[in-house]
């Protein structure tokens, strides 16, 4: 379900229906509150294998730009 909601958002920035700061608020709001579902464990900083094949590479790019300078919280 995460991923379903990355790619329609993904879709949606791809086609300008948002803007870049909604499309970043976005995504740092599920790395924020579903980081281990998002995030790797095996991987530091990684996405989950999951998501990163269920988005696709291009999209994965968009997320990767969009999560630089986050750093996840530990707790």
């Amino acid at each position: 379900m995460l991923a379903g909601q990355i790619i329609t958002a993904s879709d949606d920035y791809i086609a300008r229906k948002i803007d870049e700061g909604q499309y970043q608020s976005l995504i740092m709001h599920y790395a924020k509150n579903h980081g281990k579902k998002l995030f790797s464990l095996s991987t530091p900083g990684g996405l989950n294998p999951t998501v990163f094949n269920r988005i696709g590479k291009k999209r994965v790019e968009l997320v990767e730009m969009m999560l630089r300078g986050y750093q996840m919280t530990l707790f």
